[in-house]
């Protein structure tokens, strides 16, 4: 396959009325959809040089689907920006971008082309998309064809897909697993069905009738669905796959997505928006406890010191990877921690190879805290904590502190009304050093997601921050908020 949505047309030939795409109330069938897609190809060809940039800034799926495949097709390049992840600015980076503005999708305003055939290659890139820097602005990472029609191979290859799944997203598709999730289905012939919003019961609902069997989702959002699930006494035998990516899914989180999903395998995998999939697991393979499982087919992972030295099977170090399915760089912004070596990439992520194989996350180099001279990762300590039958939600900052340089605080989603700081400091104490114990804890009802389903981070530090200018906490380890 040259290039993505290259399938489409056959598709539509082979089951023309059969449903392609449903979103709440819009509905597309194969026949409906690449005539859709391709009237907008053409317009798209007839507006845009070759090689161009096209932003799409709608937030309604069928729409933002449609508008892909069709600049896809055209041998464009689609910028995929979701307002709500941008507080403002889309017209100046699409600017930055030398985008073509299209506020509606099917826009002929600009003139200039003859609207010639332009069949894509497979290393031409196709697709924008953003994600969040550590500078706190949204940086745009650019993806060929290739890397995609290569990470829908291995997606068939190791979850079994075909295209006889009915494949659900729970999730807006500025996100880039339930865009890809989306788009990987359709191509392979699969139903899509999106839902517009994410409230848990509507969408378990939909799931029941629409007689989905595969579903894409964030740990947040299973373990959502799992709790609604739990209060009505619902289960989805129907589901036979349920894909979770997005950030690491902690084994104790498993339990419930089992009872709603009891015929389901559970496959978690990991990758980043610069290397597409690195590794996966799935439920009963034997996985150790905390490993994100081995590297799929065609993907190597090699762990290396900070001085570039190969690093022993359970030594951590900097993740490096080599395979067909990396990005072609970033079109704007950037990070100081993603490096190429030849073949090789790292995005600063952090981890170890067991013996036998496995991978084992150790975090984020963009969340590591070091506090009095000891670094520290943040999910070593959120690991403790979600662990907890009384947290439903952990998120865990620093902040400036005149000893320690840096502070360790946690924001915690209590399951209940209950909350006891004291206790949740003395459960670190038992399975953590005192120097990565939080020296505060703020409970927050309120737990702000991102359109993708994951905690918002930078919201949540935002508040911790300024709970902590309430508090007027100080260093002192015996003030923790509770």
């Amino acid at each position: 396959m040259s290039f993505v949505g290259q399938a489409l047309p056959d598709h539509a030939r082979d089951r023309p009325e059969a449903l392609a795409l449903v979103c709440g109330d819009a509905s597309l069938s194969w026949e409906a959809l690449a005539a859709r897609v391709d009237a907008l190809s053409a317009a798209v060809r007839g507006t845009v040089a070759p090689g161009g940039h096209v932003a799409l800034t709608t937030t309604e799926p069928v729409s933002l689907l449609c508008g892909f495949f069709a600049v896809a097709q055209a041998g464009r390049v689609a910028a995929v920006f979701d307002p709500r992840q941008f507080s403002s600015g889309i017209e100046e980076t699409a600017a930055e971008l030398a985008c073509v503005l299209l506020t509606e999708v099917g826009s002929t305003s600009i003139a200039g082309h003859d609207g010639a055939e332009n069949v894509p290659h497979s290393e031409q890139p196709f697709y924008i998309g953003f994600t969040s820097g550590s500078s706190g602005r949204p940086k745009a990472f650019q993806r060929s064809h290739r890397s995609w029609t290569e990470s829908f191979r291995l997606c068939r290859e190791a979850f079994a897909l075909a295209p006889e799944d009915r494949v659900f997203i729970p999730g807006s598709l500025g996100h880039s697993l339930h865009l890809f999730g989306a788009v990987q289905a359709l191509d392979m012939g699969s139903f899509v069905e999106i839902a517009p919003q994410f409230h848990p019961r509507q969408i378990l609902s939909r799931l029941r009738d629409g007689a989905a069997t595969v579903l894409y989702g964030t740990p947040t959002q299973l373990q959502l669905l799992s709790r609604a699930a739990s209060q009505i006494g619902l289960t989805l035998p129907g589901v036979r796959r349920v894909l979770v990516s997005g950030s690491k899914w902690r084994d104790e989180q498993r339990g419930g997505v089992e009872d709603l999903f009891p015929e389901a395998r559970l496959f978690e995998f990991y990758g980043t928006s610069e290397t597409s999939f690195i590794s996966y697991r799935r439920s009963g393979d034997g996985s150790p406890a905390g490993s994100v499982g081995r590297p799929f087919s065609d993907v190597a992972v090699s762990i290396r010191s900070a001085s570039g030295e190969l690093c022993s099977p359970g030594v951590p170090g900097a993740i490096w990877i080599a395979s067909p399915l990396l990005f072609d760089g970033y079109a704007l912004g950037g990070e100081a921690d993603t490096c190429r070596d030849g073949a090789w990439l790292t995005v600063g992520d952090q981890g170890w190879l067991d013996g036998d194989g496995y991978l084992h996350l150790a975090g984020r180099r963009s969340r590591m805290l070091v506090t009095a001279g000891v670094n520290v990762y943040a999910e070593e300590i959120e690991a403790v904590l979600a662990a907890r039958p009384d947290v439903l939600g952990v998120a865990v900052f620093g902040v400036p502190d005149p000893v320690r340089g840096t502070r360790i605080v946690a924001a915690i989603r209590p399951t209940g009304t209950a909350f006891c700081g004291d206790a949740l400091r003395r459960a670190c104490l038992a399975h953590l050093p005192p120097i990565k114990v939080p020296r505060a804890f703020y409970p927050m009802e309120d737990w702000p997601l991102t359109p993708g389903g994951k905690p918002d981070l930078p919201a949540l530090e935002a508040r911790v921050r300024q709970r902590e200018r309430d508090d007027g906490q100080t260093s002192d380890p015996r003030r923790r908020p509770a």
